[in-house]
């Protein structure tokens, strides 16, 4: 109801309308390009460019959270497009690339996804990824100008390089940034400003970044929780910017959390509502998935998976010097005498690989449901 301007809240639009919406500032930002609706979002294809999917949901999720933010939502969203565009992630070397590779915890149905898609184009590529526990794998992706653009296998061919070493050299970029700031602590019998120093700290949230979920696959991390929390806990991840971490002799916070996370699929990149149970036995915490009523199941992490503990302080092979043995003489450096790059290899053949490192700023904040204990 509209009176005098009172009583004016904006509603979200229904999800077609929205792709309308969108389709309007992307042809103003692009007139000669050819723009068609797809289930996710819209097909662009830019002349001299080869299509390009852009999945709207994520965006879709984050408008609907905050009606009143579409034309800033779309905008940002156009800012990260252009980048995209004109980044030309089809020439980058390996040598160049090497800085910008980030781990990125996906889920199963992202990946099914992305195969599906890919699998449909003239030229089919595939994702490669690396199981993680349950539900969620981990893929690789590049970090460029606020994108994140993933990491195909006509990439890897094109560089001449494994995905176990591309994993290894993104989980060794990870290891030098720092971890996900804390937003709220739960502690045990409602601590209050008065009390709160003098209660047990039961639970950690952890706000941040669009790499805030996937720190959960780092040893070094986990072993930081276990020191926290001071035994086995149990992990959520909703969402990639939002991870929240339990101590596991607490069941009424543990179902909570459960709770609270129902909806996860309405927020922006969700994850998973699995739980993950974090063992303290050993040094880098044993992840299992966690089941509720008690127990944990028998999907763990395999041992030898460069998450498990142990792997990641093994040491990273040499690239050059495997380069120079393979070649006969010691690699160039990009921009060398002699250097020649790799054939051209398009990274972006699926537009759902595309997404901005920018996450929607909630209306309210989001740990405010958990509050404290």
């Amino acid at each position: 109801m509209k009176l005098f301007g009172l009583f004016n809240k904006d509603k979200a639009i229904p999800f077609p309308q929205f792709i309308d919406a969108v389709r309007l500032s992307v042809r103003r930002a692009y007139p000669g390009a050819k723009i068609e609706n797809s289930e996710n979002g819209l097909m662009l294809t830019i002349p001299e460019q080869r299509p390009f999917a852009c999945n709207l949901r994520s965006l879709y999720n984050a408008y609907s959270k905050t009606p009143s933010q579409r034309d800033t939502l779309i905008s940002e969203w156009m800012d990260t497009l252009s980048v995209h565009i004109t980044d030309e992630p089809d020439k980058i070397t390996w040598q160049e690339a090497r800085l910008t590779l980030r781990p990125i915890l996906k889920d199963a149905e992202y990946i099914a996804s992305a195969r599906a898609s890919m699998l449909r184009h003239k030229d089919p590529d595939s994702l490669p990824n690396a199981p993680f526990v349950g539900e969620l794998s981990v893929i690789v992706m590049r970090e460029v100008s606020r994108t994140l653009t993933g990491v195909t296998q006509k990439a890897l061919d094109a560089w001449g390089v494994p995905f176990e070493t591309v994993l290894a050299e993104a989980l060794n970029n990870m290891n030098l940034m720092s971890f996900p700031p804390v937003t709220n602590e739960l502690r045990a019998g409602g601590a209050t400003r008065k009390n709160a120093a003098d209660q047990e700290t039961v639970g950690l949230v952890f706000e941040g970044d669009h790499m805030t979920a996937t720190w959960l696959i780092l040893e070094r991390f986990r072993d930081n929780l276990t020191q926290r929390l001071q035994g086995d806990y149990v992990v959520f991840a909703p969402s990639r910017n939002r991870l929240i971490a339990v101590r596991a002799d607490e069941p009424g916070l543990i179902a909570s959390v459960q709770q609270s996370n129902r909806n996860y699929r309405s927020l922006p990149y969700s994850l998973t509502a699995q739980c993950i149970h974090i063992s303290a036995s050993q040094t880098g915490g044993v992840p299992t998935l966690f089941q509720q009523g008690g127990g944990n199941s028998r999907d763990s992490l395999d041992p030898n998976s460069l998450f498990a503990p142990g792997r990641t302080q093994q040491t990273l092979p040499n690239l050059n010097d495997q380069a120079a043995q393979a070649g006969g003489q010691q690699a160039a450096p990009a921009g060398a005498a002699g250097y020649s790059r790799p054939q051209p290899v398009d990274l972006s053949a699926w537009g759902g690989l595309s997404e901005s490192t920018a996450d929607p700023k909630p209306a309210s904040s989001a740990s405010g449901k958990l509050g404290r204990r």
